[in-house]
């Protein structure tokens, strides 16, 4: 009777066993404080079971930060307003962000061959910042300036939905050949209201205002494909081949408020809707060729592009009344072709061209006028903005043997018809309201060339992992009537991981990048660097602390206005420096 009751508790246990290995998940938690001044805290939870032919899982994160920065502004040579110019502004900004989010993942294999793979998830973000902004304003005929205070109040929420499910059939006769299609559908809900409230003498009347937006965006997405592998003789031959059919449509909302004898009054004026939806087919044929130590590469993709937007909605009284301000078709080529030559089993060397395009947005092409975030500030589109083509060509050499591999890339790239924001001279004389300040647009600008090459060494060792890389980029802006510039920028950087034992690890990142030029601005940051420690105390545990930004870190942005001749500082000091602490268990 004994040796049944042991056997019968060694059954269960197998058999419970068995079940649990069926399940799978992770738990991982951290929070980085310094202090009080900043904190974000984080954790997520994932939990997943596998059979045999299908499996579900699903997934919980929370997060939270508040990382307040400072920002110091000086404006000098001032000639919009002669007589008078900006000495500084010292602002202070305490945002606060909340996330949260939830996903069920569910797979079902109705055979080897045949795949179905769905999920979906939600997630939302908000933010609630406060910022106070001190100003000083001087006049040339006199060393005492005037004061002013401006608060600021902005909060924002967004919920994104997201569907996808996809398919996957193979063919018994053909393994390597498979047929699929993929279909997601994404809806992101985005609203947003911006307060301002003014004191003191420095504005000559009262700048109080409110704006509020409301962003409805609905994606969605359908591919097909089919791929296949041939044996031509000793070469192999690669295809791939489909369409893409992408959909979006827009729906923009603003409205405004002045401040007046002590409350809040809507400004019809500029309450204003949009609809703007777009079609995007993109046929496809991707060729891949192995002839001896030669790999021969095509890509051909063809993208017919729609997009249309109507007027005011609060225009439209009747549905045959709605009018377009513009419905275009554009059909671009996007070719990529490339060839790699494996001189033997550790060299290689590649050349490769390509070509991408990236399309402005709605509010880039709306004629008509629209609120910005700032007091004062309006836009105009320009319908006649083209879309961005870069050219892009790369020569690469490589080299691996062992724990040790070197890459070296050196590209040039052609870019046309970058979209610059400007202010619209012309149309700003048009404007008789007192309250805008400025009315931006945006122009193709002629051309930006760019050089650029970069090193990257790799070391994948067992008790070491480095990657260590330096590049630099030239960039060249010409044939541009308000601009003629060149920029020079560097990166050096390297991230270390070093395995003091089997279950402890020390990891460190030093980061050193230039000053970022564009044709208007420069933007830099100084060294970024963090030092991390890591211990497995159980198998699937794992405790780690961080020291992150060791050193200070400054964003700076120098701004020239073209149109309006002045120059403006901005150097912004985030005060992120933290100690991490976290927790992670996965089983």
């Amino acid at each position: 009777m004994k040796f049944y009751r042991i056997a019968a508790v060694l059954l269960l246990s197998l058999n419970l066993t068995s079940a649990f290995a069926q399940w799978s998940g992770s738990v991982n938690a951290d929070g980085a404080w310094n202090f009080l001044k900043s904190n974000n805290e984080n954790a997520d939870v994932k939990l997943k079971y596998n059979s045999n032919n299908f499996y579900v899982g699903s997934g919980l994160n929370f997060g939270h930060s508040f990382l307040p920065s400072s920002q110091v502004t000086s404006i000098l040579d001032a000639k919009k307003e002669k007589d008078q110019y900006y000495k500084g502004e010292s602002k202070t900004i305490d945002p606060r962000k909340f996330k949260a989010g939830a996903n069920l993942d569910f797979g079902y294999k109705f055979d080897p061959l045949n795949v179905l793979d769905a999920s979906v998830s939600y997630s939302y973000n908000s933010t609630d910042e406060k910022s106070l902004l001190n100003s000083e304003r001087y006049t040339s005929n006199s060393a005492t300036g005037t004061e002013g205070t401006q608060k600021d109040t902005l909060y924002a929420n967004v919920h994104n939905f997201v569907f996808s499910t996809s398919y996957v059939h193979g063919f018994d006769s053909r393994p390597g050949a498979r047929l699929g299609v993929t279909a997601s559908s994404a809806s992101n809900l985005k609203s947003e209201s911006n307060r301002r409230v003014t004191f003191g003498n420095f504005y000559s009347r009262d700048k109080n205002y409110a704006t509020y937006s409301s962003l409805n965006a609905f994606n969605s997405n359908l591919s097909v494909f089919y791929e296949d592998a041939f044996r031509l003789g000793s070469d192999n031959l690669k295809l791939k081949a489909g369409t893409d059919f992408v959909t979006n449509q827009d729906i923009d909302a603003y409205a405004a408020e002045n401040y007046v004898n002590g409350e809040w009054r809507d400004s019809t004026q500029y309450r204003q809707s949009y609809f703007y939806s777009a079609l995007s087919t993109e046929p496809y044929v991707n060729l891949t060729y192995t002839l001896g130590k030669f790999d021969f590469f095509v890509k051909e993709r063809v993208q017919v592009y729609w997009h249309a937007m109507l007027n005011k909605l609060e225009d439209i009284q009747k549905p045959g009344e709605a009018k377009s301000l513009f419905d275009k078709v554009d059909a671009r080529n996007l070719l990529s072709a490339g060839i790699t030559y494996r001189i033997n089993d550790f060299h290689r060397v590649t050349v490769d061209y390509g070509r991408s395009i990236s399309r402005p947005d709605y509010k880039k092409l709306c004629p008509t006028l629209m609120i910005g975030k700032s007091e004062g500030e309006y836009f105009i589109g320009n319908p006649g903005l083209l879309p961005e083509l870069t050219d892009k060509v790369n020569l690469s050499y490589s080299y691996k043997k062992g724990i040790f591999e070197t890459r070296l890339d050196i590209n040039y790239r052609d870019k046309r018809n970058t979209a610059e924001k400007v202010i619209d001279l012309e149309k700003s004389k048009d404007i008789t309201d007192p309250m805008v300040k400025t009315l931006y647009t945006w122009v193709n600008s002629k051309r930006q060339n760019s050089f650029g090459t970069k090193l990257d060494l790799k070391i994948d060792g067992s008790s070491v992992k480095a990657d260590i890389w330096a590049g630099f980029n030239y960039d060249t802006y010409w044939k541009n009537a308000k601009v003629d510039k060149n920029d020079f920028n560097y990166e050096l950087g390297t991230i270390v991981d070093v395995f003091l034992t089997k279950t402890t690890k020390l990891s460190s990142s030093l980061v050193y990048v230039s000053a970022k030029h564009s044709a208007y601005n420069m933007k830099g940051e100084d060294v970024l660097a963090n030092l991390r420690f890591s211990q497995i105390v159980t198998a699937g545990l794992e405790l780690y602390a961080e020291f992150k930004d060791i050193v200070d870190k400054e964003v700076y942005e120098e701004t020239w206005n073209a149109d309006m001749n002045y120059l403006k500082l901005v150097s912004t000091k985030p005060n992120h420096r933290a100690m991490l602490l976290g927790v992670k268990y996965v089983f």
